[in-house]
């Protein structure tokens, strides 16, 4: 084998030490820096996009908070309000209750006037009919001849007596 050859290793160390050096200036140069560079650039990035997550995080944090109070707000207010409306349709039915109470008492008076009207009145036609049919039986029973006023007398103390 060549290469294992004594006459030949300073020329292959020499090309060797060429070799090297040209890879490790062009490594340190020019690959090295491009490769830190880029890595540098991801690591920024992935700051970036951290930092930025992060306070995204802190903003929906704070809005779903907002969110939260408000759905709690407008629940009270709902509350309130079917509260409120609840208490003013009690109301209303309260006083439109009344009213209807007051109507019907006075119906009930009107009514109760009218009966007891209506029962003088009647009360007095059957008196009128007795004192008739008193003095047609007595006139065609007895002899004798009875004035209005003994017999409205006789039917009103028999009246007394009956009630």
């Amino acid at each position: 084998m060549p290469q294992l050859n004594p006459e030949f290793f300073v020329s292959q160390l020499f090309w060797l030490v060429v070799t090297f050096s040209f890879l490790f200036v062009f490594l340190w140069r020019v690959s090295l820096p491009r490769i830190s560079n880029v890595l540098e650039k991801r690591e920024r990035k992935i700051n970036e996009d951290l930092s930025a997550a992060k306070e995204l995080q802190v903003e929906a944090s704070k809005i779903q908070e907002t969110i939260e109070n408000q759905l709690k707000q407008a629940r009270a207010d709902a509350s309130e309000m079917i509260k409120s409306s609840s208490i003013s349709l009690q109301d209303k039915a309260q006083v439109e209750l009344h009213k209807l109470d007051k109507e019907l008492e006075a119906k009930i008076d009107e009514s109760a006037k009218a009966i007891e009207d209506s029962k003088n009145e009647l009360v007095s036609q059957i008196q009128e009919q007795v004192h008739e049919i008193t003095k047609l039986t007595i006139s065609k029973v007895a002899t004798f001849n009875v004035t209005d006023d003994e017999i409205k007398k006789a039917v009103s103390k028999t009246e007394g007596s009956i009630n």
